[in-house]
C-alpha cells in the first residue's frame, strides 16, 4: 500500500464529531469523523467515497479530485 492515513480518534465522550480537509497533493480529502454512540476512542466503520474499507486507514491518491471519508466511531 503506499501513502495512507491512520485513523485512531481519541475525543471526549460528549463531542458528536469532527470535520478535517486534508489536501493530498492536488488531490482535497474531506473527512467526517462520527460518533453516535457516544464513545471516546475507537473505529468502527470506515468509508471512502461511499465504498466501506477495512481497518482504519484512508488511502491517499494524488489524482486531483475531491475525495470524502466518513470514520464512525464505535
Amino acid at each position: 500500500m503506499g501513502a495512507a492515513l491512520n485513523f485512531n480518534p481519541c475525543i471526549p465522550k460528549d463531542w458528536p464529531g469532527f470535520k478535517v480537509d486534508y489536501r493530498f497533493g492536488k488531490a482535497h480529502y474531506k473527512i467526517s469523523v462520527e460518533n453516535p454512540n457516544g464513545v471516546n476512542r475507537g473505529v468502527g466503520q470506515v468509508l471512502l467515497d461511499g465504498n466501506s474499507l477495512p481497518g482504519s486507514l484512508i488511502p491517499l491518491v494524488d489524482d486531483g479530485q475531491p475525495h470524502e471519508a466518513r470514520v464512525v466511531m464505535g
